[in-house]
């Protein structure tokens, strides 16, 4: 504890930095976690103090028991409640944090320990007069990396206390309280091979109840263990002392996120009760079915009057039971249950069935917790979550009755605002792809746009996709901010970045056109958030990777047979020599930087547009078979593949590669109605997948074919939206196969939640509404008419500015633009789309427009409602 208070020197100093301390919570944002705790974070810009300032070091208990798991206590006292009490905490890997016995929040957000994260939570409203008590359960997951060190379990926490010009710290050290947590199993199985985070294994014979309490007897506790360097060479002095940071914790950064939404879910709705046989749980058949042993008390349950009861049994007895939440949710199982000591209960999820089989091992993972009853009544919450639609126990009965109080989940969510708004009323899919893509977004994201629930990794193209949705329905940048710069944290001195990050293990994946997309994530970022500050941060980053993929072009300025791997979302794609599809992404990045570089104000736009040109004229003169009538996969010492893809060829019409002529004999084929098993045509042309779908309907779109190409898109992706499914939009055209390799693989499940699918809205808002950003911040859209059949369609969009309107309706002499334009912004109506004949005169707020304003391209029009007729 440190303790300051005014006149002597110190205390003055101790003032101005109190004064200091508190400036700098100024600019920061708040998140309300409940009603008596509040949420600190940073944006870009927004800065805490720094992190060699804190006086708290990094503890566990003693290194040498190889804890995975361990319960920490800090008790002190008040004779006088603060005005302001903060703390700062972050642990490796997470922490669950409970004040005076009221659980407060789980963190921290997702890093790596070269940049920890710590949250700083506003706890001032759960303090007391007297005794208090933090009390924190911590635990750590192994195999986390941090450059060139292993990772490491530790705890660091520090709360500063105020009153006036007085300021109290209890920072974590070796006077906090810890032990094992004894109920908890070192063995604990990871969830899958992607990631890091574990199955629960509970033994609550072992659990020491009320820990969380303030009146908790901890004397036989152990006082904490400070930790020391414990790499490099010299080792640390005798005399040498634990401080704020220590390897791997190099760096301590402010949470610059929101704190999720927490909050618990009663499993009401019960599908399946059966009696099934004694042995390792690994699927079953439903049946619909629910024994009479729980129809008695299952209404008083659901309404939470009473619990089920299964009844004593002589012999053993082995009951499943299976909820339905009717949607996934990302949450911890959590049960309220009460047994015969020694009861093993099997608790299993799943967010999806396929052909009415229920089982836990799906999407690459298993979703299987265990715990062990104590004979009392046990409270149990799974350390991490999983995706979960379908909440399944598998129970054995014992010789005393069963009570489940409840069952359920504790669910965490990322608190997103659904500010955004599409549909037509002659056209009801707009709308279903739009709440389908907010449903596929939500479900993928808790503290990062992670590909899907089966990797949940936090993917640069992931990114790219995601915020193709998240743009036009949540108008959200912090994770987008966040993506970016913890990509680049992990980037190697070549200037190559990973495929993910925060890296898992020695895992440094790197993927060609995840960097390609890196950069294009890093222009639209700056597009549509107006974040300079962060853009201007990263562009040294960007400027190194950009001068590693020019080094690994040809004489055609086309990236050739590259020493890296790339994506391709493992598609059956030719990838020797130049590949056409890598190449694409290539030429959005140099495109892409060029415009970074401009709205910068920076130099060396112009070389990034000349090689982009260059390129185009290569891709166009050199891959185009006038056999085929179609771009080839690949350039292999100068000669064409013989493999032809819907990718190279979407690629080819996205990116304007094609002439109109090639346009038009790409799009014949690819618009073909022919029969095809969502892997080949039947021309022998490979199919895209759903993410690289958004390059094949943009590319259509571009050369004109808007309504054939949505009209393919429907045919595609409407069995992701049946009345069966969860409604979300899937990672491959299958749930329970595959078709990477060219042909399809069953058993296999796939996740049906994919953020690289989550694009549809960004399609809509360009090639239906017509709206595109052109100014950083959107400070300026371009607006125009459409070349579709759609006779109307309305949208609302969130910008930085506020909410921008825009409502089509079309009839057959012309129609009606309805505009409300937000902050700054300005709109260009181009003028030309509308169509409007020679005569006939644009209506402008009810003023017909002057003839010399309305032979100009476009109209500048600003804040306010605005009424367009033509």
């Amino acid at each position: 504890m440190y303790y300051f208070k005014s006149g002597s020197p110190i205390s003055k100093l101790c003032f101005v930095g109190i004064i200091l301390f508190l400036s700098l919570f100024i600019q920061a944002s708040e998140t309300k976690i409940n009603e008596k705790v509040k949420g600190i974070w940073f944006g870009s810009n927004e800065w805490d103090i720094p992190a060699h300032k804190l006086n708290a070091t990094w503890i566990w208990n003693d290194e040498s028991l190889e804890a995975k798991a361990i319960l920490v206590r800090k008790t002190f006292s008040l004779w006088k409640l603060p005005e302001k009490a903060i703390l700062r905490i972050t642990a490796s890997s997470q922490y669950q944090l409970y004040v005076n016995g009221q659980y407060v929040c789980r963190g921290p957000a997702r890093c790596a320990p070269h940049h920890q994260s710590y949250d700083i939570l506003d706890i001032t409203g759960l303090l007391i007069t007297g005794k208090n008590l933090l009390a924190i359960r911590v635990h750590h997951q192994d195999g986390k990396r941090s450059y060139q060190y292993e990772g490491r379990a530790g705890l660091q926490a520090q709360l500063s206390l105020e009153n006036g010009i007085t300021r109290t710290i209890y920072g974590s050290n070796s006077s906090w309280k810890v032990t094992t947590d004894p109920s908890w199993d070192n063995n604990a199985p990871v969830i899958s091979r992607f990631q890091q985070v574990v199955n629960d294994r509970v033994d609550f014979r072992e659990y020491q109840n009320g820990w969380v309490e303030t009146d908790f007897d901890d004397s036989k506790w152990q006082k904490a263990t400070p930790l020391m360097r414990n790499v490099g060479w010299p080792s640390p002095e005798k005399n040498a002392k634990a401080q704020a940071l220590t390897p791997p914790w190099t760096s301590l950064i402010p949470r610059d996120i929101p704190y999720m939404i927490e909050k618990n879910i009663r499993a009401a709705n019960l599908i399946e009760a059966i009696q099934i046989k004694d042995e390792p749980f690994k699927s079953i058949a439903l049946t619909g079915q629910i024994d009479e042993v729980f129809t008695k008390d299952l209404n008083n349950y659901q309404s939470a009057k009473s619990p089920l009861i299964i009844p004593a049994s002589d012999s053993p007895k082995t009951w499943f039971l299976l909820f339905d939440f009717g949607e996934i949710k990302n949450g911890m199982p959590k049960l309220d249950i009460q047994g015969t000591e020694g009861t093993i209960i099997d608790i299993v999820c799943a967010p999806f069935i396929v052909d009415e089989k229920f089982t836990h091992k799906i999407v690459d993972s298993e979703l299987l917790d265990k715990i062990v009853l104590s004979g009392k009544r046990d409270n149990w919450e799974a350390t991490y979550f999983k995706p979960t639609r379908y909440l399944g126990l598998v129970i054995r009965s014992g010789k005393e009755p069963l009570k489940i109080y409840s069952a359920g989940i504790h669910q965490i969510q990322y608190p997103f605002k659904e500010d955004g708004l599409m549909k037509s009323d002659d056209a009801s899919w707009v709308e279903n792809y739009f709440d389908a893509t907010a449903k596929t977004i939500n479900v993928c994201t808790i503290d990062a746009f992670t590909d899907n629930y089966r990797e949940r990794r936090q993917y640069a193209q992931a990114g790219y996709y995601g915020a193709l949705g998240n743009y036009w329905i949540f108008g959200d940048y912090s994770l987008q901010r966040r993506y970016l710069v913890q990509v680049s944290q992990e980037q190697q001195a070549n200037g190559i970045m990973p495929a993910y990050a925060p890296a898992a293990g020695n895992d440094y994946m790197v993927i060609m056109d995840s960097n390609c997309l890196w950069i294009r994530s890093l222009r639209n970022y700056l597009l549509y958030s107006g974040d300079k500050h962060t853009v201007k941060e990263l562009l040294p980053a960007a400027k190194k990777l950009m001068a590693l993929l020019h080094s690994y072009t040809n004489s055609l300025r086309m990236i050739d047979n590259p020493p890296y791997a790339y994506w391709l979302d493992h598609a059956l794609n030719d990838r020797q020599g130049a590949n056409f599809n890598l190449n694409g992404h290539y030429l959005g990045a140099l495109e892409d930087f060029a415009q970074v570089l401009d709205w910068l104000n920076e130099s060396g736009g112009d070389e990034f547009q000349a090689r982009a040109k260059e390129l185009r004229q290569s891709l166009q003169t050199h891959l185009w078979d006038n056999e085929k009538q179609l771009f080839a996969d690949a350039l292999i010492d100068g000669k064409r593949s013989d493999m032809f893809s819907e990718h190279a060829n979407a690629m080819a019409l996205a990116m304007n590669v094609a002439t109109t002529e090639q346009a038009k004999k790409v799009a014949e084929q690819l618009l073909a109605k022919d029969n095809h098993n969502f892997i080949k045509r039947e021309s022998g042309i490979t199919t895209v997948t759903p993410a690289m779908s958004y390059f094949l309907h943009k590319g259509l779109c571009n050369y004109g074919f808007i309504d054939e190409s949505f009209v393919m898109f429907c045919l595609r992706f409407d069995k992701m939206l049946d009345s069966k499914t969860n409604g979300t939009l899937w990672e491959e055209w299958w749930r329970d196969a595959m078709g990477r390799t060219g042909k399809l693989q069953k058993g296999r499940t796939r996740s049906d939640a994919q953020t690289e699918t989550a694009f549809p809205p960004a399609l809509f808002a360009e090639y239906l509404l017509g709206v595109q950003p052109t100014q950083p911040g959107m400070k300026e859209i371009e607006i125009s008419r459409c070349s579709t059949e759609l006779k109307n369609i309305e949208s609302k969009i969130p910008t930085p500015e506020g909410i921008l309107q825009v409502k089509w309706n079309f009839n057959k002499n012309g129609g009606e633009l309805k505009l409300d334009i937000p902050g700054e912004m300005t709109v260009k109506l181009n003028l030309e789309s509308l169509g409007v004949k020679e005569g006939k005169q644009i209506v402008l707020n009810g003023k017909t427009l002057d003839s010399n304003l309305q032979s100009e391209p476009f109209l500048k029009l600003s804040k306010g409602k605005q009424n367009i007729e033509f």
